[in-house]
């Protein structure tokens, strides 16, 4: 299942403003007339900080898809802050693709500031890379709004992924939902930390937080812990970890029908990670992309 450096080709997103930058940060202001999906690709080949900010004023409906990719298989570690801010009555649909090569170290918080009345999803893909932290923080600012955050993390051999989530509900009226699928081989390592808060006045609060794993080897780890701090009584929330080998029964069911041992396991890891796919909200363009992507890195 190995992962190597590819070209990362989007010309097919007809439907996207693409943006090729191996230096700059990015500093994106949409406002509700921009009516564009946004594409950003980002070059990591050395040590750097990387300051990012995306604003949706009110009334905007975006896309907008961060791509991090290697260009060299050297070693170097990247920081990276990403600033989002949602207006009143907004739809933002922000995915990361991560790619990175043997040696890559990339450090990424994000910071989700969500208006009222607006619906955010922040999705999180990690293919590759030696270790890949992401970190997402989140205050609902206003009510009626709804914040989810699909995620899937596939490290394997030496490699280490960690995804931290921090969901604050300041306000009431707010949902929240978080699915993150792992599936670890090799000597491969994830880890999941998520942490709902729901202040004392965020009544009427829904948030769900859901970590399911697969291990494909002895050797591989995984770390699951998805924590609630509740101070609101009027709430519906709730969490859970699942953390397993793949389904010996279903496997030999397969065999006996006349399916290879490697197309089984891959027809079970793609139903695995089915909700995940499903559950992230965009354009065709990016759902083709991300599929080939997932197949290629579970051949």
């Amino acid at each position: 299942m190995k992962f190597g450096l590819r070209d990362i080709d989007f010309t097919r997103f007809t439907n996207h403003v693409i943006t090729q930058a191996s230096e700059d940060d990015f500093s994106y202001n949409i406002p509700k007339s921009d009516g564009l999906n946004h594409v950003f690709l980002s070059l990591t080949n050395k040590d750097k900080k990387r300051k990012n900010s995306l604003l949706l004023e009110d009334e905007t409906d975006s896309e907008f898809v961060y791509v991090m990719y290697s260009g060299t298989p050297e070693k170097f570690q990247e920081e990276v802050s990403t600033e989002v801010v949602v207006g009143d009555n907004s739809k933002l649909r922000f995915h990361i693709f991560c790619a990175g090569a043997e040696e890559t170290i990339i450090n990424h918080t994000i910071n989700v500031k969500i208006g009222k009345n607006s619906d955010v999803q922040i999705s999180f893909v990690g293919i590759s890379g030696k270790d890949i932290k992401t970190v997402v923080n989140v205050d609902f600012l206003g009510e009626n709004s709804c914040f989810n955050a699909p995620a899937l993390l596939l490290p394997e051999a030496e490699e280490h992924f960690d995804f931290q989530t921090f969901i604050n509900h300041n306000v009431a009226n707010c949902k929240s939902k978080q699915v993150v699928r792992t599936i670890a081989s090799g000597n491969g390592f994830a880890n999941f930390f998520g942490l709902i808060k729901v202040a004392k006045n965020s009544q009427k609060t829904e948030a769900e937080q859901v970590n399911n794993n697969i291990l494909l080897s002895e050797d591989a780890t995984i770390n699951s812990k998805p924590q609630l701090e509740i101070y609101a009584d009027d709430v519906k929330c709730s969490h859970g970890s699942t953390t397993g080998m793949l389904d010996k029964e279903a496997l030999f069911y397969m065999r006996s029908r006349g399916i290879s041992e490697k197309t089984a396991q891959n027809l079970l890891l793609m139903s695995f990670i089915e909700e995940v796919s499903n559950a992230i909200e965009s354009s065709d363009d990016y759902k083709k992309y991300l599929q080939e992507q997932i197949e290629t890195k579970l051949k």
